[in-house]
């Protein structure tokens, strides 16, 4: 069941007491001085050359980790409101549409940009984009603005899923919720239409959804009802996705990964990051759905997509699992290619993008990529 509407939110800000807020503005306080020192220290001790803005950036992410979720949470607007209050801003047009993920998980949002959710458009690209944050924050300007950027360059509508946070919904919730926008944008679309996009903790999802459709979770309603979904020939297969592209997507869920260790000072994500992230969100790390590694080159021979595009930054800490995933997707019967983009750190398209640099290398290799994926598919329709 769908309906236009308000919609489910990701979170719901707490109300902070009269004490909290004061403990909260205690420890933003106290916190001042680790920030100025480690900004500090990097900027006399930049070994690896990397730019004031990511130097604070890192420095800012390791401190905000060491905030109580509940009190980072006051400060965080729901993904829908931050889309909103975009989208009126630059006085574009916002649907949304209410999904039922399933009776054992709660609804999620789908919103659509400039564009009708209802129009039937058969041979119209869609991109539907999972927003990173390691499933505990919400959508960010950043997110929003590569996602617009992206549905431009793939001349597509543009489709934004507002899931729910962990941990108020807890693995596999998100994978439900992405399964259920992905179920209504094929009702008017053929999946040949579709690409799935996200970053990060959204990366990992937009796997996960790969995860499932070549074999559904079995607690998530499967996307393809009416076929018999996995392995083997015939009609399952060919109902493959446009492209999937994961920047700097989370591929396991461990922290042993040699580049947690050589590049867990240049990075802004951490092992206590990673940490922060699981124990909210609390995946099964033996399941393929959490864990794309956890599937074998047998499991990702077959892929439900046409193309498939892995970003990494090499001075990331997830760069040796996801340079391990794009071996597995190599021997994949889909077009895959990995592109490790030098001296950048982890979603750097989306940190770039937030504050309008167009030079970074990850963003140009993805804005080009589905420039040629946009232009490609006009050309294919222009000869019909």
């Amino acid at each position: 069941m769908t309906a236009l509407g308000v919609g489910a939110k990701s979170h719901i800000p707490p109300q902070l007491t009269l004490l909290q807020k004061l403990h909260l503005l205690t420890r933003i306080v106290v916190s001042l001085p680790r920030l100025i020192f480690g900004i500090t220290r990097d900027l006399l001790f930049n070994r690896d050359s990397a730019s004031f803005r990511t130097i604070c950036m890192r420095n800012t992410a390791r401190v905000a980790a060491t905030l109580p979720l509940s009190q980072a949470r006051a400060l965080q607007r729901p993904s829908g409101y931050t889309i909103a209050s975009l989208c009126k801003a630059h006085n574009l047009r916002h649907e949304t549409v209410e999904l039922d993920a399933g009776a054992t998980f709660p609804r999620a949002t789908l919103h659509f940009i400039d564009c009708d959710p209802t129009a039937r458009s058969s041979g119209k690209n869609v991109l539907l984009y999972f927003h990173g944050g390691g499933y505990i924050s919400p959508l960010s300007t950043g997110h929003f603005k590569f996602a617009r950027a992206a549905a431009q360059r793939l001349h597509a509508k543009c489709a934004l899923l507002e899931y729910t946070l962990a941990p108020e919904l807890k693995y596999p919730g998100q994978l439900a919720q992405a399964a259920a926008a992905l179920r209504f944008l094929l009702t008017d679309h053929d999946a040949a239409d579709i690409t799935i996009a996200g970053d990060s903790a959204g990366g990992n999802l937009a796997l996960g959804v790969l995860a499932h459709l070549r074999e559904p979770h079995p607690l998530v309603r499967p996307v393809f009802e009416d076929e018999g979904e996995g392995e083997g020939e015939g009609e399952g297969q060919q109902r493959q996705l446009r492209a999937a592209l994961c920047i700097s997507p989370r591929c396991a869920n461990e922290c042993d990964a040699a580049s947690y260790t050589y590049n867990a000072s240049k990075d802004i994500v951490s092992k206590a990051t990673m940490e922060l992230f699981n124990s909210n969100w609390e995946p099964v790390k033996e399941e393929v759905w959490a864990t794309p590694l956890a599937g074998g080159k047998e499991f990702w021979g077959s892929v439900h997509a046409k193309k498939v595009l892995l970003l990494a930054g090499t001075d990331e800490v997830y760069v040796d699992d996801i340079r391990q995933f794009g071996e597995l997707l190599g021997s994949s019967s889909a077009d895959t290619e990995l592109v490790l983009c030098a001296g950048e750190i982890h979603a750097q398209a989306i940190s770039d993008i937030a504050v309008d640099n167009w030079d970074g290398v990850m963003l140009k290799v993805a804005l080009n990529w589905l420039q040629n994926l946009g232009d490609t598919k006009s050309r294919n329709y222009d000869h019909l």
